[in-house]
């Protein structure tokens, strides 16, 4: 929301000061009726949002997370309008300011439409890459971290990127950015800034179960309300303003605190209170003594998040209770994707039930074909081999970490089977051992996977008793498999073969690629 204080356009500017609220609206609070007289003046002052911090997305949230009454067709124009804006960018909203992105997922997610389906385009994907992602600053990954959890998108996996993005990335370099005060500020330097450290707990308020999380935002509130002034209000660089008042209504609200919490109500008077003191009667808000867009926009989404709080509504930035959108673009969309290359012509894979698999990841680079024009999905992977398939479909960074004994730092395999069991995906097999050049089983392919949803935090747990699945061969499953193998047989990531499910047989390289893009599309199910 901040992302750094912008000027409005002379044009929107002249037309919010010029709009008017005629007639008074009803109001059950002062938070809701300051809400209604604010949202009726965005309404008239930005009839056509663009894709524009000001004049386009924050309008959009602000009235749509609030339950303004929007002109007829308002929420679909503006739809159209970004899916015009994506296809003549063909993607490209900003090639470094990634919270383009993520203002943008935000708006679409307030609307329920689905930001991975936006002319042709998926805008969650630039998020998948954590380094230009960060480029930012501390901007990057705390919205970043905010739009993929409006709606619980999974983190998309980027082919492009150097590291792979994952939300505990993001998490971990916010929380390295914090100061020693318990403040953040943009620079990553003192001192600390109320608006950006307001916004990194709006970022952080979802993983309040890890404890440094815990500890983090702890610290951050005793700062804050430390930097509170007299009168419940917050300055920035000196001045009392209504900017860095909201930002704290709605870090307050995102962590399911109350606005009257006795830490930010001084002499009496809260931060909504002091708030709403910064409202003209037009319905529009000051920066400190006069007129601003950018104020009033921002004053919008902070008592948006007020009325849904007292309505015992989710969060503001919580946007799964959203219904989801069916819209019709005013034209046809056409389909891209982000191949890296064109899909192989393997002569032995046609007709075959992994076709669709092996050329979709061999497109992509994370296995190539024994041949350039074959591809023997019949063949038997080893142990290392899966880890090197599995890192480059999550596209994760490979690191040598010396991990096992067996597993040297000069093999071709080393940093993959590291990196694979450095994030839980992979486990030895006893006694500091890999066995890399082994080949993998059936049921060790199934721990993998289940090994690595459960790592995302995926509840791994069979919906039955393992006898209920009718698997001739149930005996054959090792007890430290058997949970996993039928999950991943009751979620479809692993078929058996035949009447059984062929436990301790060899993995081929087209049963590896079927698994891997089932495991992606029940990602994409389970967490968006």
């Amino acid at each position: 929301m901040h992302m750094g204080r912008k000027i409005g356009s002379l044009i929107l500017a002249l037309a919010l000061a010029a709009s008017s609220v005629t007639g008074a609206l009803a109001a059950a609070s002062p938070a809701q009726g300051a809400y209604d007289r604010t949202a009726a003046f965005i309404s008239k002052a930005v009839p056509a949002p663009e894709v524009s911090s000001i004049g386009g997305e924050w309008a959009v949230i602000g009235l749509a997370r609030g339950g303004a009454t929007r002109p007829q067709n308002y929420d679909a124009d503006y739809l159209n309008r970004v899916e015009q804006t994506v296809k003549e960018k063909q993607g490209v909203l900003h090639t470094r300011k990634y919270t383009e992105y993520s203002r943008v997922i935000l708006a679409l997610s307030a609307l329920g439409a689905d930001a991975r389906e936006v002319g042709g385009y998926d805008l969650t994907l630039p998020l998948g890459d954590f380094d230009k992602t960060a480029w930012q600053g501390i901007n990057g990954p705390i919205w970043a971290l905010i739009a993929l959890d409006s709606r619980n998108y999974p983190v998309p996996w980027n082919p492009q990127a150097k590291t792979q993005a994952t939300r505990q990335l993001y998490v971990d370099r916010i929380l390295s950015r914090q100061l020693s005060d318990g403040s953040w500020s943009l620079s990553g330097e003192g001192p600390g800034d109320v608006d950006v450290t307001a916004m990194a707990l709006q970022a952080l308020s979802r993983y309040t179960d890890q404890a440094a999380v815990k500890l983090g935002v702890d610290r951050a509130l005793v700062w804050l309300s430390g930097q509170q002034q007299g009168d419940g209000g917050f300055a920035a660089k000196g001045t009392a303003n209504a900017e860095s008042c909201a930002q704290v209504v709605v870090a307050l609200e995102c962590l399911g605190l109350p606005l009257t919490d006795s830490r930010f109500v001084k002499n009496g008077k809260s931060v909504l209170d002091k708030l709403l003191t910064y409202q003209l009667s037009d319905g529009s808000f000051c920066h400190d003594d006069s007129f601003d867009a950018y104020a009033t926009m921002q004053a919008l989404c902070a008592l948006a998040a007020a009325v849904r709080q007292a309505g015992g509504k989710s969060a503001f930035f919580t946007m799964t209770d959203v219904q989801k959108m069916t819209h019709t673009p005013q034209s046809g969309v056409t389909a891209h994707t982000s191949r890296l290359a064109e899909t192989p012509a393997f002569t032995d894979t046609k007709g075959i039930a992994a076709q669709q698999a092996i050329e979709t990841l061999a497109a992509y680079g994370v296995l190539n074909g024994m041949t350039k024009t074959t591809f023997e999905p019949a063949a038997n992977l080893t142990r290392a081999q899966f880890a090197k398939i599995v890192v480059g479909a999550l596209n994760l960074t490979p690191e040598y970490r010396g991990t096992f004994k067996d597993v040297a730092q000069s093999a071709w395999y080393a940093p993959y089977v590291d990196t694979a069991a450095a994030y839980g995906i992979v486990n030895g097999v006893g006694d500091g051992k890999f066995e890399p050049n082994r080949n993998i089983t059936r049921q060790e392919m199934a721990v993998i996977m289940a090994g690595y949803l459960a790592w995302k935090g995926i509840d791994t747990t069979p919906g039955t008793e393992a006898s209920a699945y009718n698997i001739a061969d149930l005996d054959d499953i090792a007890p430290w498999a058997l949970k996993s193998v039928c999950f991943c047989y009751e979620k479809g990531l692993l078929s058996g073969r035949g009447t059984g499910f062929a436990p301790l047989a060899n993995a081929t390289r087209a049963e590896a690629c079927v698994v891997l893009c089932g495991l992606n599309d029940f990602l994409r199910k389970t967490e968006g």
